[in-house]
């Protein structure tokens, strides 16, 4: 018997010795998705008020040509921590939901924002194990608890320039932008616009506005501003909006233009390693 164990033990070390795997791999929120040459990127889940569970997504094309995208619903799917497996489906501002997928457009280069929808998802759930969107698996995903409804999806796609967001209500990384007011005039050369901003993680939120370049009605423009956010912090916690006031330079003549035709800032969610440009067009002005 004794030499029964020990000629087990030496076989099971061979064999163990023989086997080679691959390093274990962690959380994974981002994927390339060869077929349409984009970049995918999970930005934050939560449960939002209407019982459902969401997941910010955002699509950057790496492609020279501009695509019609489709996404069948078959292809999203969720596993959570304990075990259960939840169908879903993907909406992108600006496409379409379709009975069976989505379709949207992707412009060459440029990025559009989503939503991957778990409408049947327990409350109970807390953390998303795994992730299955158009092929792509992403792991590691907590739910938090306020994420704000998303944007309904358009039957038709608005005619919009390339990379231009609705100045009304966009996402930007991890931050959802709504328009509480303006833009209105404010002595003697601004135009502010305040938002309600929500973040879909724990993010701290910058503005560079020393890029930025306003372009009003009738040829003006000026390429500075400011931003404040309500209580002067802008680290932000996922779920809990905060109000923030973009305030674009304006010259001192173009106080009674009616519509800004163009307008342009960058956004920073990590400190300013990355930002991320934000382009907003035809937004007419309160008076």
């Amino acid at each position: 018997m004794r030499l029964l164990a020990f000629l087990l033990t030496i076989t099971s070390l061979a064999i163990a010795q023989n086997v080679n795997l691959p390093k274990p791999q962690g959380p994974l929120v981002e994927g390339t998705l060869e077929t349409v040459n984009a970049v995918l990127r999970i930005q934050g889940c939560a449960h939002d008020q209407e019982g459902k569970v969401v997941c910010a997504v955002q699509i950057q094309s790496n492609a020279r040509t501009n695509q019609q995208v489709s996404s069948p619903h078959s292809s999203v799917r969720a596993i959570s921590a304990r075990g259960f497996s939840y169908p879903g489906y993907l909406v992108v501002e600006g496409g379409q939901l379709e009975q069976n997928r989505a379709v949207f457009s992707l412009p060459a280069g440029n990025r559009v924002a989503g939503r991957v929808v778990f409408p049947e998802m327990s409350r109970d759930e807390t953390f998303i194990a795994v992730l299955y969107l158009g092929g792509l698996e992403f792991r590691g995903l907590p739910i938090g608890q306020a994420l704000p409804p998303a944007a309904p999806a358009q039957t038709q796609a608005q005619p919009q320039a390339p990379g231009t967001l609705d100045y009304r209500k966009f996402v930007v990384g991890p931050f959802t932008f709504e328009l509480i007011s303006g833009p209105k005039g404010r002595c003697c050369h601004y135009f502010d616009l305040d938002y309600k901003v929500t973040a879909a993680q724990d993010a701290t939120l910058q503005i560079d506005m020393r890029s930025s370049r306003t372009i009003l009605e009738g040829g003006l423009q000026e390429a500075y501003g400011e931003w404040s956010v309500s209580g002067g912090r802008s680290d932000f916690i996922a779920g809990i909006p905060v109000n923030v006031r973009d305030s674009l330079g304006i010259p001192q003549q173009g106080r009674e233009s009616p519509q800004i035709l163009y307008t342009e800032f960058r956004v920073s969610s990590d400190g300013g390693k990355t930002w991320e440009k934000v382009v907003l067009r035809n937004i007419p002005v309160s008076k």
